[in-house]
């Protein structure tokens, strides 16, 4: 019987230190079932940055089209990109119920930590054309595999937004969130 004891322990710590795989502690390209990720990790500061590999925007300025001077929000030229429409509503509500779907086998465990999802949406259009994850070498995201980060991506792709005339000057229009996992 004690050994029994010992053999279901030793199982289930083994089982607790796969399932804590840091998938992402080195920059690396990860060739998966029909798409390819990139993770560029920060060694200094442990940030982390997943990306879909044939993203055009990722370490791109946005800027106004036509110009090489990157454009930034600032007080002086506060306008917001997106129109304040029942999308924008309806697009902040369907991020949450994503994120909280692809991570619904996690439950709990990203109790506390917020994932930052950067989308770039396409200015001619108004529809997200990609999306960036960035989160924390020392958090929970680091252990989840890519599948899931893909599953998300695959699902904001698409979304569309109104833009304002301002946004339809740049080159592409950038937004993020921070998101908990309920």
């Amino acid at each position: 019987m004690k050994n029994i004891f010992i053999l279901i322990s030793l199982l289930y710590n083994v089982s607790l230190a796969i399932a804590q795989t840091n998938y992402y502690t080195t920059t690396k390209t990860f060739n998966e079932q029909g798409y390819i990720y990139q993770c560029d990790v920060d060694t200094e500061s442990g940030d982390i940055n997943l990306y879909n590999k044939n993203n055009k925007w990722t370490y791109i300025k946005q800027m106004k089209k036509g110009t090489n001077t990157p454009f930034y929000v600032t007080p002086e030229n506060y306008t917001p990109l997106y129109v304040k429409d029942k999308n924008e509503t309806y697009n902040d509500s369907i991020f949450k119920v994503i994120v909280n779907n692809a991570f619904i086998n996690y439950k709990g465990k990203m109790k506390g930590w917020e994932l930052t999802i950067i989308t770039y949406t396409d200015s001619e259009t108004g529809r997200i054309s990609e999306v960036l994850f960035n989160f924390a070498d020392f958090t929970p995201y680091a252990t989840i595999p890519v599948s899931i980060y893909r599953q998300i991506e695959t699902k904001l792709i698409g979304l569309k937004y109104t833009l304002t005339p301002l946004a339809k000057t740049l080159n592409y229009v950038y937004q993020w969130w921070a998101i908990e996992p309920k």
